[in-house]
């Protein structure tokens, strides 16, 4: 059961954050302001997806960071 909630804690805490914000901010679950989060982050989301393809594929390469 231990184990089982350690691996289930980071969407827990995750899903308790939603909450929270949800609850606290009549802002959270605009449109306006989902979209505005989705636009910012779309250049990480970009290239963490490719950099996902590398490595799954196992051409790892270090080379980006710098």
């Amino acid at each position: 059961m231990k184990e089982i909630l350690r691996k289930l804690l980071p969407y827990l805490c995750f899903v308790a954050l939603f909450l929270l914000l949800f609850a606290l901010s009549p802002y959270f679950l605009t449109f306006a302001n989902l979209s505005t989060v989705a636009r910012q982050t779309a250049f990480i989301n970009i290239i963490a997806i490719g950099m996902t393809l590398v490595i799954i594929s196992g051409g790892v390469d270090l080379s980006v960071g710098s």
